[in-house]
């Protein structure tokens, strides 16, 4: 009966995880899209789609974090970091959480609750200015980009309804896993 029991429990420490890690936010793995009309690049993560403008394709950074996937300006963030400061350029970060404690956060973009999850997406955003302020030309261009914030939330969209925007997408690259 011990044996049992012993046995019982190693299964329970073995599956218990797994079952927790299923219910947390998995969408880190996505693939790199591109729009046949050439408009937007699109992060297809398995849960939620994002466009973003093709115009950023060679001007961000996107990094995954503890809590969902950053995205850099890409020359702020090697200015910055020349200079010891290592999350410069900041975009945003896509987040999700079981329930509505990012609403407490500074500064967030609310994207909607996923009924196919169960889980709240968010955009944190910046409550600073993280552009690299010495070089004028990489300000405006940060400026550009982060004045098109609210559309990249606006076109997020959920599973199953994924590719609203356009029926002709190519995948270009392999993405994160």
């Amino acid at each position: 009966m011990k044996r049992f029991i012993s046995i019982l429990i190693a299964l329970l420490l073995a599956v218990l995880p797994a079952l927790a890690q299923e219910e947390q936010f998995s969408a880190f793995d996505h693939v790199i899209l591109h729009t046949i009309n050439g408009k937007y690049v699109v992060y297809e993560f398995p849960d939620i789609t994002l466009y973003l403008p093709s115009e950023w394709e060679d001007a961000i950074t996107v990094e995954q974090k503890e809590n969902g996937i950053a995205f850099y300006q890409t020359a702020s963030l090697e200015k910055w970091a020349e200079k010891g400061f290592p999350n410069g350029g900041f975009f945003f970060e896509l987040c999700a959480s079981k329930d509505e404690d990012f609403r407490d956060l500074p500064a967030y973009k609310d994207l909607g609750f996923c009924d196919h999850v169960g889980l709240f997406f968010y955009l944190v955003v910046p409550s600073d200015y993280p552009a690299y302020m010495e070089d004028e030309a990489i300000r405006a261009e940060y400026d550009e980009m982060s004045g098109r914030i609210d559309e990249v939330a606006e076109m997020a969209r959920f599973a199953p309804s994924l590719h609203f925007y356009t029926d002709d997408i190519v995948e270009t690259d392999a993405g994160m896993s």
